[in-house]
């Protein structure tokens, strides 16, 4: 089961080829992360449609799902995939839940969200992530603004991604990463909404969670 990123929308890598659109107005890149960030706090818990695409390195298509994404500042998201297979992920904080549609058990991993590449972003502030990442930001004629992320870790996972805004700033269109194989990570967004349940951001309570590294049943 291939694991979503961990984005947070809120600027996780989010293509995946090199810089911003040439000829759009240049901007600050940090300050557009940051005005995001407040943004999607400030509307509190929203949700969105979402359709990606995994294009393995030196392949023209790949593979298509698509299903909804849920968000919840400061570090709350899941990723509901409907369509080929319904699977969900979870990820609050330092933890994060993985299960299938109609099986007993789910997986549960802690993770640390200033050492995973995408959850840094949503978590950490400019100042710190200047440290760890290249950043431009160009905004195109029509107000719709991208931001283009490059790794100053040589060894880093991540190659190159670009985060699409919309004109507001405020709403993610669209998120592409590459890697270092060259492999294509792509999700686009849409309508954008305020989500009626806080229940979306607690794992189910009727499955048997399960460390991947033991296999053993965890509660």
């Amino acid at each position: 089961m291939r694991r979503p990123p961990p984005i947070a929308l809120a600027a996780a890598l989010f293509a995946a080829t090199t810089a911003a659109g040439a000829g759009g107005e240049t901007i600050d890149p940090w300050s557009a992360l940051e005005r995001l960030r407040a943004r999607l706090a400030a509307d509190g818990h929203l949700e969105a449609d979402f359709r990606q695409s995994y294009v393995p390195a030196g392949f023209e298509l790949g593979d298509t799902e698509s299903g909804s994404v849920a968000l919840a500042m400061p570090d709350c998201l899941r990723w509901d995939y409907r369509e080929p297979y319904r699977k969900s992920f979870l990820v609050c904080g330092s933890r994060a839940w993985s299960w299938v549609e109609d099986e007993p058990r789910g997986q549960r991993f802690t993770i640390d969200a200033e050492r995973e590449m995408g959850l840094d972003l949503l978590l950490l502030p400019a100042s710190e992530l200047e440290k760890r990442y290249r950043a431009t930001a160009t905004r195109a004629a029509g107000g719709e603004v991208e931001l283009v992320l490059e790794p100053l870790d040589d060894e880093a996972e991540l190659a190159v991604a670009n985060l699409g805004l919309d004109a507001s700033g405020g709403r993610p269109l669209s998120l592409d990463w590459k890697d270092r194989e060259g492999n294509v990570t792509s999700f686009r967004f849409d309508r954008w909404r305020p989500l009626e349940t806080e229940s979306a951001f607690e794992p189910p309570a009727h499955l048997d969670w399960a460390d991947p590294a033991t296999a053993d049943p965890v509660r």
